[in-house]
């Protein structure tokens, strides 16, 4: 167990282990039509990894709680809970859309509009799935740090 100063890793932790979890078979159903086995477990690590190192470099939490401020949500409310979870999704759906895509096709002449014309089911896909998770991974991050 973890005591309550390590709250926001714990929860970059959960919340990025339980939408990798999701996410990545999700995408590999729509773009793929398929989940390659073994080769979404390399994927789901892969995106694990650069979510939580992604989460440690930019203060993704602070951006958040800012953005929540400016519409008067307050802590713990649903409507806080919407407005953080927005900008963690729209931050991470183009991170990962631009490495995703370029994993995929690599950088031909129409990368660009492929990975924006990809966007709106993405971050429609990842915001409602964030949405989901988010109660999940902050319980399990109480309980993690429980000290």
């Amino acid at each position: 167990m973890f005591s309550k100063k390590a709250l926001k890793y714990v929860s970059q932790f959960w919340f990025s282990f339980l939408m990798v979890l999701v996410i990545v078979p999700v995408f590999s159903l729509i773009y793929a039509k398929t989940i390659p086995f073994p080769g979404i477990l390399r994927d789901m690590l892969f995106g694990f990894i650069i979510a939580n190192a992604l989460g440690l470099v930019i203060p993704l939490g602070l951006l958040a709680d800012k953005f929540a401020k400016l519409f008067r949500a307050k802590n713990g409310s649903f409507a806080y809970i919407l407005l953080t979870t927005f900008v963690y999704s729209f931050i991470y759906v183009i991170f990962f859309s631009c490495l995703y895509t370029a994993l995929a096709i690599g950088f031909p002449s129409n990368y660009l509009s492929v990975v924006i014309k990809g966007f709106p089911l993405g971050f429609t896909v990842s915001y409602i799935i964030s949405v989901a998770i988010n109660p999940v991974a902050m319980k399990l991050s109480y309980w993690t740090c429980s000290k």
